[in-house]
């Protein structure tokens, strides 16, 4: 997943550009800070269910409980889908230069070495104490933990972070499309990797996640916020409304097979592994539905600023190994109340995390955050005037 609209980058327009599809005032708009909060959510249940037992949970009977831990699975792209337009809207409208996205990651950079170093060492503390009893390589982790960006601890923001490099020069070459090359290239993608994704085994190269699962997205958001008119409330609706009955069809339909043959278990998963088209409508309508409708909240804004740290901490590979095992899905699924105690178990992670994250939140504003990019700016500086990168 996704650091998202405190590292946004600005492009330069060259032709006409539809008027804004939201209204823009000087401060955040909290309904959207409050929807990376609740998309964050999204996303640790999705790691959860998904990622720590989601074959397990394939294979049991079809009850009312199944269904909503499958249901948990869909909402991980959908945050992910939502926290990459988050960033990407902001951005389409405004001039950006190499040299404003590399202080943007050199800034991304500071957070993931913080909780990279952080993390850690309390790996370290609970494999100490027989905790964490997992079989990663200290020694690897270790090396890791300095270059988080360059080996890919985190898959979101090492792609983010490629992305933002990258950008100046798509925003170029896109710029320079007419609206009906654009137009081509975004059905183009749509159809590959869209319409043609959801058939099992047709994949197009795009198999992993990786920045070109950004490149295509960019390619779909900036037709949309570039050339077409701003979707009706309603349409917003239907979007989520199509996306989420595709995603339930299916996921009946892969239940109903299974339990009439007891095989291919496998294939409910197929509806929300990586970036299918349900979860993409759906996460599409709920951020236009966040972006009309305004309100201010310091306080959600703040909390909102933390909501990448959840996704840090709850990922990282020990963390994510250690609360998982503990905290397991078949645990929570065999009590009397399971579907009351996994979502208990997903809050509880989220709470934990974000809490965590908002001390390094403090702890930054007394410290690094105090002249924030002011050593990049002094290193750019000092870079020749004939440097490839000015």
């Amino acid at each position: 997943m996704a650091k998202h609209q405190k590292m946004g980058a600005t492009v330069t327009s060259t032709k006409p550009v539809n008027q804004p599809h939201s209204f823009s005032l000087p401060t955040r708009n909290s309904s959207i800070e409050l929807l990376r909060l609740v998309c964050m959510l999204m996303i640790v249940g999705y790691h959860y269910a998904y990622t720590s037992a989601g074959h397990w949970i394939a294979e049991q009977p079809f009850s009312l409980a199944k269904l909503i831990y499958q249901c948990l699975m869909g909402g991980g792209w959908v945050g992910n889908f939502v926290f990459f337009t988050i960033s990407i809207w902001f951005l389409l409208d405004r001039k950006q230069t190499l040299q404003s996205n590399l202080r943007r990651v050199w800034i991304l950079e500071r957070e993931l070495l913080f909780w990279s170093i952080a993390l850690f060492l309390i790996t370290i503390v609970l494999r100490k104490h027989d905790i964490f009893t997992g079989s990663l390589s200290t020694q690897m982790l270790a090396l890791r933990c300095f270059l988080p960006l360059s080996l890919n601890i985190w898959w979101y923001p090492t792609s983010y972070a490629l992305f933002l490099v990258f950008l100046p020069f798509l925003n170029i070459g896109m710029r320079r499309l007419s609206q009906r090359q654009h137009c081509q290239l975004a059905c183009i993608c749509l159809l590959l990797w869209g319409l043609l994704g959801l058939i099992p085994k047709l994949s197009y190269n795009l198999t992993e996640s990786t920045v070109f699962v950004f490149i295509y997205w960019y390619i779909l958001i900036s037709y949309y916020r570039w050339h077409m008119k701003p979707f009706s409330t309603r349409r917003c609706w239907s979007l989520i409304g199509i996306g989420v009955g595709i995603d339930f069809i299916y996921l009946l339909g892969s239940n109903l097979l299974y339990s009439a043959t007891g095989k291919a278990a496998s294939a409910q998963l197929f509806i929300f592994d990586k970036w299918k088209l349900p979860t993409m409508l759906i996460g599409f309508g709920m951020f236009l539905l966040a972006e009309r409708t305004g309100f201010r909240s310091r306080a959600v804004n703040v909390l909102a600023a933390s909501a990448f740290g959840v996704y840090l901490i709850h990922f990282y590979p020990p963390i994510l190994a250690s609360w998982t095992y503990y905290l397991s899905v078949e645990r929570m699924f065999t009590t009397a109340h399971p579907i009351l105690f996994g979502l208990l178990t997903i809050f509880a992670v989220f709470v934990a995390c974000l809490l965590m994250d908002l001390i390094r939140q403090g702890f930054f504003k007394l410290t690094f955050d105090r002249h924030r990019g002011r050593l990049f700016d002094r290193l750019w500086k000092k870079l020749p005037e004939n440097s490839f990168l000015r």
